[in-house]
């Protein structure tokens, strides 16, 4: 079962900065999740609005800190970013998945980068899951812990598809995840699983 950092490693040092994201390296994590957003037509670290009068981590700096050594998760919280990742992600040898709650920011960035490897963000419902990872020809789905179930998990997985749980912060529900068959979880705690 994959770790991966939760907005690099949240509950270790303050989301979405180059801090979180050096510890979860620091942890050996198996992928490092951020929020990507645009301030001034910049890409940055932040899973909220920008705050004009704040300063933001960049994805150049993100890039230059991982130096394409472990995989990065970029979830695109807004449509803008997707005209400006072409640009920034030039060059850059490293794994990327990318990854969005709404459909039409994947359908963006497959437009993009039609071999760019893509996952479904998904709060509940399996079946609008699917149907989205069908319609992208991803077999990536992200979702909510709260609402899965070994039923549900096995299901998933006979159909083929790779089933990701977010927010896991207990060793308990992770050994549960894991028995169930789920592939990785997003967890803050990165420390707690990669001992």
């Amino acid at each position: 079962m994959e770790i991966i950092g939760h907005r690099g490693a949240r509950g270790l040092a303050p989301e979405n900065s180059l801090l979180g994201v050096r510890r979860a390296m620091a942890l050996d994590v198996d992928m490092i999740e951020v929020d990507i957003r645009v301030k001034n037509g910049e890409l940055v670290l932040s899973h909220d609005q920008v705050i004009r009068s704040e300063n933001y981590a960049t994805l150049e700096d993100l890039l230059i800190t991982v130096e394409g050594n472990f995989p990065l998760n970029l979830e695109i919280k807004e449509l803008a970013v997707v005209k400006y990742l072409k640009k920034e992600l030039q060059g850059y040898k490293g794994r990327i998945i990318f990854s969005s709650f709404e459909f039409k920011i994947l359908q963006a960035v497959k437009k993009v980068f039609p071999k760019a490897e893509l996952a479904v963000l998904e709060k509940w419902s399996g079946v609008r899951a699917i149907a989205e990872a069908t319609l992208l020809d991803t077999d990536r789905v992200h979702i909510n812990q709260q609402w899965l179930w070994s039923g549900f998990v096995k299901s998933m997985k006979h159909r083929g598809f790779k089933l990701y749980a977010y927010t896991v912060n207990s060793r308990d529900r992770a050994d549960e995840l894991k028995e169930w068959g789920i592939d990785g979880i997003f967890t803050d705690y990165p420390s707690l699983f990669t001992d």
